[in-house]
């Protein structure tokens, strides 16, 4: 069992100390308890230390959700998002699925998470094109200035008109990534707590699933 419980500990580095510990103490615990003293016997019960370990990581994860925002961590939280729904691909991949219904929940977030991925492309896409108009306005118009003043200025002004459009629409354009990211995130929160059942510590016990 301690080699189980020590490759399982080694597993936990994204958590901080105090989160690590509470899902070890628990599991221990449990194993200890239930005398599942091999380390065969640990799998048996409760999966291999890396599949255990992402459903800890990715249960973790999600717990952090509902929590409080401060500034800070409301800046942070498009990159905290994505760290979930990669936690949460990578415990459902270590899951074993056998009903139709898991089947068609993964199915349906393939496809929201491309539609989505799409969705980002194309507004990146569009974020890329608006750049290089407004400096090819002004490179232009930088170009021809002393040939044809007026034409420069055209071409100035025009660049300068998207680049000020550009500055504008920034706000929208970060809104739309992070809505975007939060959608896919709370689908990918929804289709683990669909697929993920609790194992038997968790379901014997109050364990670091909350």
């Amino acid at each position: 069992m301690n080699d189980y419980i020590e490759e399982f500990r080694s597993l936990l580095g994204q958590l901080s100390q105090d989160e690590r510990d509470e899902a070890v103490d628990f599991y221990t615990e449990y194993l200890q308890d239930g005398g599942y003293d091999s380390y065969d016997a640990c799998v048996r019960e409760l999966g291999t230390p890396h599949q255990l370990a992402r459903k800890v990581l990715a249960d973790y994860s999600i717990r952090t959700l509902n929590e409080p925002q401060g500034n800070g961590t409301r800046q942070q939280r498009p990159k905290n998002d994505v760290k979930t729904i990669w936690l949460i691909i990578l415990a459902v991949i270590s899951t074993p699925v056998t009903i139709p219904l898991a089947m068609g929940i993964i199915g349906l977030s393939i496809g929201v998470f491309f539609g989505a991925l799409g969705i980002l492309v194309g507004l990146i896409a569009l974020l890329v094109s608006v750049v290089f108009g407004g400096i090819g306005g002004l490179v232009v118009g930088l170009g021809v200035i002393w040939s044809d003043p007026w034409l420069g200025m055209l071409y100035i002004g025009i660049g300068l008109m998207i680049v000020g459009i550009l500055v504008m629409l920034s706000p929208v354009f970060s809104v739309a990534f992070n809505g975007i990211i939060r959608g896919v995130t709370n689908f990918s929160r929804w289709a683990y707590q669909k697929m993920v059942p609790k194992n038997r510590a968790e379901k014997h016990g109050r364990g670091p699933r909350k």
